[in-house]
């Protein structure tokens, strides 16, 4: 946007010592006559090789040169005009030129470099500054005043550089003193700028604040506004001395100074006033998506705005004041808005706009940042996981109102706990990019409603009932692919990690494995063993020690029983004893060899030894089988039955029809009692002729007589007929019939289980927190009282020991002389613990 053109040398130039330089692309007002005579002048000149005075030589350079610029510059900013063409530039060139470097001449450089200054500085006034004077003139007419002078005034600078380019490089270069540009852009800085910088800065504003209201503007003349706040800081800077040219001037790394104090400083100032009063009526008018939508583009506007006609370094500068009075001085009420705030989005799923307040929000000058959103993402999702709690506790009530028990197997809340976990960790990947501290915030939320129990079974208890359904193959009443059951349980590490009772977890799930295995109920062993490494994966090796042990001792059952059947071939071949041949022939009226599962005592769960009368058959299957044993291990085993966890397949012929009918071993054991029974027997016999006490007798019988499907055994007696009275009696029922060919019929567990469970999850804390102490204290020797309680619950990984236990183990230890309290001189405690090696 000038008017430098390519100059050429003159041709026939025989006197000048340098060949003009070919200056950068000029544009050029082409005028035949003022070329063709200064040509003349300057060839005579050099033909006669006469001296150029400083009067003669200065005036052409005035009238043809200076004042031809000047004129091309009044009559128009259009870039259609060339004040000289090629010959006539370089016939200019070399009159300047000539009249400072001719041999045997008087060097006019200085007389030169001080007239070319008061021709700029007389520019400045008169077509520069005057025009500005008038103190009516303000706001965009000001601007377009200034940007054009501003314009105009670079021109006459990159030409009077070109034309005296060589007292640039002599005399400047030899005194050292300031360069023709920087000379006209420090005038400018004195005479022009000075009594103009608040009115061009004030128009500046109103001008941005316009297009802001959405009213276009002319970016190209604010831009050159603006620039002069940057070229001012160069000509107040270090090199302000060596400016070479317009051109490099503004490429050179920016002087700041004057930009930052005079433009940058209110400008932001501004800013800030303007989004105060627009931001408190997009607040009053706008719901939250809505103002923040707002507010996204307002900062994409902004962006925009550095890069049309403001300097880089102002970017940060300006987001900051436009995010600080936005989006930081509302936060607060952005976030808690009733109707439309983070919690009302959360509710609606309105992923976007949650996204859209969580990128905002992270920008710098957001004071909180996203704790807010945290805070109000953890009580959302607490406030979920109560409502599916209050649903369980509705049903329950539900359920006592219609004199029923409370299920432990109904999934319906854990599965609510299960959506719920990917929902709101969909959302944190997906909406949060996986922010820290909304993983902390949804942590404390799912720690603080599934460590809160609902009813009467914890849910730890039906956690571990959850994933027993899975791994029979079902959930509710779906049954569930191989694929389907594996989801399920990844599902179901999930919640685990937030159990505080990790160590209830691990018996209670204990006790289900048992039981699936020794029921052969479980679906799939390499779901099981999955299930198992993933646990091991979360809570190291020592956490699932006894339940790799279950598994590995019910994998090593059908080779003890292929060995057994081979024992019992060939004890009837030798027929080595009459005692063992009555036996075999025994053991033969079972339809299929017994097959008996040896389980290690410290691995599965432990139960009560009952004692049954085995009927004969049973009986010498369980001789031949401890002799089998024995002799596999040379008596180094002992072998402890378990009667209460077998299970048998009988035979049942009726008179309407002959069934096989799966029951555990007591309840195979009463058939037999009443098997060839032809009247009736009472309570009491029962109990002797079975050998269990009149508790467990009640519960076989019950399992028996009282089944609403398959009632085997006829219950005669004046009492409740689904309860089993003193009175009663019982025998085979003749009438029985079903439908089904084959059936089983389920017994109560003749344990609590449950309470069994937690004695032993109580008493095992006990002993965990005993060798935390006394770990602790051996490395320590002396801890206070505060420090030791700190670090002992910081151990403990599988539970949360309270404070009250951790006391009570200690006194426990301080009696069994592990511990002891220390005393200061006067008998005191001093709160501080000595151990005792």
């Amino acid at each position: 946007a000038d008017f430098l053109g390519a100059a050429v040398p003159t041709p026939g130039t025989t006197m000048a010592a340098e060949e003009p330089p070919t200056p950068a692309t000029l544009q050029r007002q082409s005028s035949h006559d003022r070329e063709q005579e200064l040509i003349k002048y300057i060839t005579d000149k050099c033909a006669a090789r006469e001296e150029i005075e400083l009067e003669e030589g200065w005036k052409i350079l005035q009238e043809k040169g200076i004042d031809v610029v000047t004129a091309t510059l009044q009559e128009t900013d259009r870039m259609d005009k060339k004040p000289f063409g090629n010959r006539g530039y370089s016939s200019l060139y070399t009159v300047g030129f000539n009249m400072c470097s001719c041999a045997n001449t008087p060097d006019r450089s200085e007389d030169l470099y001080q007239r070319v200054n008061d021709a700029m500085a007389r520019f400045l006034k008169e077509h520069v500054v005057e025009p500005l004077l008038d103190p009516s003139l303000v706001g965009v007419a000001m601007l377009e005043k200034f940007s054009k002078a501003w314009h105009n005034h670079k021109i006459m600078t990159k030409w009077i550089q070109q034309l005296f380019q060589h007292l640039d490089r002599g005399y400047v270069l030899n005194s050292a003193t300031e360069s023709l540009t920087s000379c006209g852009m420090k005038k400018f800085l004195n005479v022009a700028f000075g009594d103009t910088c608040e009115r061009v800065r004030a128009g500046a504003l109103d001008m941005i604040n316009r297009e802001r209201a959405g009213n276009e503007i002319d970016r190209n003349q604010l831009k050159n506004c603006v620039e002069v706040f940057i070229v001012m800081g160069l000509c107040r800077g270090s090199g302000s001395k060596d400016l070479k040219s317009v051109d490099k001037m503004l490429k050179m790394n920016p002087e700041l100074d004057v930009y930052t104090k005079d433009f940058e400083e209110p400008f932001l100032r501004s800013t800030r006033e303007y989004y105060t009063i627009e931001g408190a009526a997009w607040l009053e008018s706008d719901s939250v998506p809505e103002y923040l939508s707002r507010v996204e583009t307002a900062l994409g506007e902004e962006e925009m705005r550095v890069g049309w006609y403001l300097n880089s370094a102002t970017h940060d500068k300006l987001q900051r004041t436009c995010v600080e009075t936005l989006l930081s001085d509302h936060q607060k009420q952005l976030v808690e808005r009733p109707n439309s705030g983070m919690y009302a989005l959360l509710k609606l799923e309105k992923g976007e706009d949650l996204r859209r307040m969580f990128v905002l929000f992270q920008l710098d000058g957001v004071e909180k940042g996203v704790a807010p959103m945290t805070q109000i993402f953890q009580k959302f999702v607490e406030d979920q996981g109560e409502a599916l709690l209050d649903a369980r506790r509705a049903e329950i009530k539900r359920l006592a109102s219609e004199k029923k028990k409370e299920n432990q197997s109904d999934p319906t809340m854990i599965m609510g706990m299960l959506a719920l976990y990917k929902k709101t960790n969909n959302m944190v990947k997906e909406l949060f990019d996986n922010h820290l501290e909304f993983q902390k915030s949804m942590k404390v939320a799912f720690q603080e409603f599934m460590n809160k129990d609902a009813g009467k079974f914890a849910n730890v208890e039906l956690l571990t009932a959850y994933c027993d359904g899975i791994l029979k193959g079902h959930e509710a009443s779906e049954k569930l692919s191989a694929a389907a059951m594996e989801d399920r349980l990844e599902s179901v590490m999930n919640l685990f990690v937030y159990l505080a009772d990790k160590d209830m977890f691990a018996e209670l799930y204990r006790d289900a494995l048992a039981k699936r295995l020794l029921n052969k109920k479980t679906t799939s062993m390499e779901l099981e063993k999955h299930m198992i490494s993933r646990l091991k994966q979360l809570q190291g090796p020592p956490f699932t020690t006894k339940i790799e042990g279950m598994i590995k001792d019910h994998q090593m059952c059908d080779d003890n029983n292929a060995k057994f059947e081979e024992y019992l071939k060939s004890t009837a071949a030798d027929g080595s004893a009459a005692s063992s041949s009555n036996s075999t022939s025994s053991s033969t009226e079972l339809s299929e060899t017994p097959k008996v599962q040896v389980l290690t005592l410290g691995f599965w769960p432990s139960q009560q030894p009952r004692p049954v009368n085995l009927p004969p058959v049973l009986a010498s299957a369980q001789s031949h089988f401890e002799a089998f044993y024995q002799e596999q291990h040379s008596g180094k085993k002992k072998i402890q039955w378990q009667f209460t966890l077998g299970d048998a397949e009988v035979q049942g012929i009726f008179p309407k029809g002959t069934y096989r009918i799966s029951v555990t071993t007591l309840q195979a054991v009463a058939l037999s009692v009443l098997n060839s029974q032809a009247t009736p027997l009472g309570l009491d016999e029962m109990s002797q002729r079975i050998g269990t006490d009149e508790e467990v007798t009640k519960r076989i019988l019950h399992s028996l007589s009282c089944n609403p499907k398959y009632r085997v055994v006829k219950k005669q007696g004046a009492g409740n007929p689904k309860t089993i009275n003193n009175d009663d009696t019982f025998i085979a029922n003749e009438k029985f019939t079903s439908k089904s060919k084959r059936f089983t019929i389920p017994m109560a567990s003749l344990d609590n289980v449950g309470q069994a469970i937690k004695n032993k999850v109580v008493e095992d804390r006990s002993y965990l927190i005993d060798a935390s102490v006394v770990r602790t204290m051996k490395a320590r020797k002396r801890m206070t009282h505060h420090a030791l309680v700190s670090e002992v619950a910081n151990q403990l990984q599988t539970f949360n020991a309270r404070v009250g236990d951790i006391k009570r183990r200690i006194e426990n230890l301080i009696e069994r002389e592990y511990l002891a309290r220390r005393e200061d001189g006067d008998g005191q405690w001093t709160k501080e613990y000595d151990y005792l090696a």
